[in-house]
């Protein structure tokens, strides 16, 4: 065992990983939208670029990615302790790291706190990590700093946003770095900085704070000094807690004073300080993981061989408490750093526009308990995929094609038909399957994984007329349901269902029964002994029917097990087709794997019979749009392509209603007896058809109004989702519902608007607590990867 020159076990940095969000926004476009000149922050801060956290990443997943590359070549059963400090905390009593905790698979007997003291709480993890190590110098301790810097649109603390996670394994002789005993602490009760429980954004006395963090450095250092008996040349390199760049070098220059080295060369000042700098500046503020960000970008960006040299770590958190301490780093320190990774992280991340990052801003996660789909963007392994019941629901995603996100503005372009580019799957699907002999997998050892995408749609007039055969429009959209089909081992199918939480077992003989059960029930319904709730009483249900009703029509038999994984970011019971995407999915992956094409008539009746289990009568557009993909009209038998609509269209989700789109249709059926209300849903829809065809977007607004009108008549659309279309009415835009909407409680789904008045759309969504979803037109259906 290695000991220091004091005899004490010698405990420190063994591994370190920094991770980010994938998204950016440059300060200059901050500055344009602000008036005022880039200088301002790059002169003036520092500060060039800041990373923009996008739905469905957080400190967890951020935490869960560093960690996950900190842990690369470590057992994860010496893990004795995860400590994750942070301010920007998800719970007022369960710790973030425990969501880590699972998400790693760490060891049931690993002992998980959330510490918390602004800035500072990561350098206290540390501390309180390093006795507990010299006593237990088998054991491993994980320590997690991750945050979200996040103030207010237009206060002057938003140019220092950013985000970022710095996950560490300290141990008994590290690799990296040996972390000194001696330190120096200051503690003073202060208001510089800090965020009430009730409020998403923290509240900042800049200038303060910034003469507080001078301040404490110096009170810190003596102390430290006292205690080591170092001076400053006994220092090598200096890394600091950096909210800006320039105010480190202000410190450094602060600290530089205090020890009569004001003399010393700006070239030296600025080799012990500036390559820390860097991935900060890049990434923004962090808060607890700024420190050692900076750390890591000191050790991976120096030219010169660091071994043996002393690093000055100088930590403040506001409130405040400030520590010294140091460091030496060890020999072979450059065979564990995480070099590739953080270099590849940052060039891959994807810059946004002004208005991108405001929306991105703007986005909540629900606070009423509603159910809550978080749109899918590039989050690394992990995401936060739903809000469901007050519970935040994170996912694994390393089986997801992360689909670039060419937009993340809402209003729809042009079908956005280079999303994934590859040919639409069922062209040529002409050959039709027989019954007879059972069929059985012709998938060799190559055909390892298919994978398929089902967009989702929006209807854009005739949503429950179609019902009684009237006509409908209606497009696909980019967001997706995956389904991807691979090899098992097991002559059985392996139903893995992520978003739902289930994951589940069938043979082929199981799902014959379970499909004739379901079937049994729906009969039922029929005869009305039951409600269509009844029919389908789980969600994970749907793709098991879906998978039955597809073997039995081919007579599947398995020589092998197959692995059948559904994943979606089309948020469900929001009228937006995830039914309908999910069966498609389901039966088009699973013919492709099984090289038994189906045609497109043949795959519509038998998605149909599944779609019916879900909706009680399903008119069989959503499955046509998620087929064909683009812009449908379809009137009966008639089925009519249309431009993809080029209007500034915005998908505001009001949250899963309470009531079921089956439900629904049951409760509207007596509004369509008379012939009447069918008839003017009719006109509608052909006067909005008659829009698009000539272009007319004044004829569009129009139609559309008339449509929510409608919708308002029959009862689906909640008190409150019209007092919101409403006031988008008299900002100068239109909107609708563009499901089956709700006949109770507050939500009703999707709401299509159409404004030119994008601040009106999104501060009003904002007001009434609902997500604006990133749409456009999808100009494919059903593709293969």
């Amino acid at each position: 065992m290695t000991v220091d020159r004091v005899g004490v076990v010698k405990v420190g940095i063994d591994t370190l990983a920094v991770y980010t969000a994938h998204y950016a926004l440059e300060l200059a476009a901050l500055a344009k939208a602000r008036g005022i000149d880039p200088d301002k922050y790059h002169t003036g801060l520092g500060q060039y670029v800041m990373s923009v956290p996008p739905p469905g990443e957080d400190i967890v997943t951020m935490a869960a990615n560093a960690a996950r590359q900190a842990l690369r070549g470590i057992d994860i059963h010496s893990i004795e302790m995860l400590l994750f400090a942070t301010e920007s905390g998800i719970d007022q009593s369960k710790a973030a790291g425990v969501y880590v905790h699972g998400l790693l698979g760490l060891p049931p007997h690993c002992r998980v706190v959330e510490l918390k003291q602004a800035c500072y709480s990561g350098t206290a993890a540390i501390q309180l990590a390093l006795p507990y190590l010299r006593e237990n110098p088998e054991k491993k301790v994980l320590v997690i700093a991750s945050d979200v810097a996040r103030y207010g649109l237009g206060t002057p603390g938003e140019s220092s946003q950013g985000c970022a996670a710095a996950a560490f394994i300290l141990s008994a002789n590290p690799r990296i770095i040996a972390l000194e005993p001696e330190y120096g602490v200051t503690t003073e009760n202060v208001m510089d900085f800090w965020r009430p429980n009730y409020m998403h954004e923290a509240l900042v006395d800049g200038k303060y704070s910034s003469k507080l963090y001078l301040v404490m450095l110096e009170k810190c250092w003596e102390r430290y000094r006292s205690l080591s008996g170092r001076h400053f040349m006994d220092h090598d390199y200096f890394c600091y807690h950096t909210p800006v760049p320039r105010l480190v070098e202000k410190a450094h220059q602060h600290l530089l004073k205090i020890n009569d080295r004001q003399d010393q060369s700006e070239h030296i000042s600025d080799m012990q300080i500036q390559h820390s700098l860097e991935y900060g500046r890049k990434a923004g503020n962090s808060y607890t993981a700024s420190l050692y960000v900076a750390l890591a970008s000191m050790l991976d960006l120096a030219n010169q061989d660091l071994t043996g040299r002393r690093i000055g770590f100088y930590s403040y958190g506001s409130g405040c408490v400030a520590e010294y301490f140091s460091g030496v780093v060890q020999p072979g320190y450059r065979n564990v750093l995480n070099t590739k990774f953080h270099s590849d992280l940052f060039a891959a991340r994807q810059l946004l526009s002004y208005d991108e990052y405001e929306q991105f801003f703007n986005f909540r996660y629900a606070e009423d308990g509603s159910e809550q789909e978080i749109p899918f963007y590039r989050t690394g392994e992990y995401r936060l995929a739903r809000m469901q019941g007050h519970k935040r629901i994170y996912e694994k995603v390393e089986a997801v094609i992360a689909r670039p996100v060419e937009s993340v503005n809402v209003a729809a372009a042009s079908s956005t038909a280079s999303v994934i580019a590859s040919p639409a799957f069922m062209a040529g699907c002409n050959n039709p399957s027989g019954s007879g002999s059972p069929r059985s997998a012709r998938a060799d050892e190559s055909s390892s994984i298919i994978k398929v995408f089902a967009p989702g749609k929006l209807i854009l007039s005739g949503e429950h007329a179609v019902v009684y055969g009237k006509p409908a429009l209606a497009m696909a959209v980019n967001r997706y349901v995956t389904a991807t089909v691979s090899r098992e081992t097991v002559p059985s199918v392996l139903f893995d269902l992520s978003d739902l939480s289930h994951h589940s077992r069938l043979s082929v003989d199981a799902l014959h029964r379970m499909k004739d059960r379901i079937k049994q029930k729906y009969y039922r319904f029929i005869r009305g002994d039951y409600s269509i709730r009844d029919v389908l009483q789980k969600p994970f249900e749907l793709a098991q029917f879906a998978m039955g009703v597809l073997a039995e029509s081919l007579n599947l038999t398995l020589p092998h097990g197959v692995r059948i994984q559904v994943q979606s970011d089309i948020p469900i019971g929001c009228g937006m087709g995830s039914s309908a995407a999910t069966i498609i999915g389901v039966m088009q992956a699973i013919s492709s794997y099984m090289q038994l094409p189906v045609p497109h008539d043949k795959l519509y009746r038998l998605a149909l019979e599944a779609e019916n289990m879900q909706h009680g009568y399903s008119s069989g557009l959503d499955l046509r749009v998620v087929m064909h993909g683009g812009c449908l009209f379809v009137g009966g038998q008639e089925l009519k392509q249309r431009p993809v609509p080029a209007l500034p269209m915005y998908l505001v989700n009001t949250g899963t209603p309470v009531t079921t789109t089956g439900q629904c249709v049951e409760r509207v059926a007596d509004h369509f007896k008379s012939g009447q209300t069918g008839d003017d849903f009719a006109a509608v829809t052909r006067a909005m058809d008659t829009a698009l065809q000539e272009q007319s977007w004044e004829k569009m607004h129009e139609a559309i109004r008339h449509n929510h009108e409608l919708l308002v008549r029959i009862g689906v659309v909640p008190l409150q989702v019209q007092n919101f279309i409403s006031q988008i009415e008299s900002s100068g835009g239109a909107a609708k519902i563009c499901g089956s909407g709700a006949v109770a409680g507050d939500r009703a789904g999707a709401v299509l608007v159409v404004s030119e008045d994008k601040n009106t759309v999104t501060s009003l969504s904002a007001r009434y607590g609902y997500n604006v979803i990133p749409i456009s037109g999808e100009a494919r259906g059903v593709h293969a990867a």
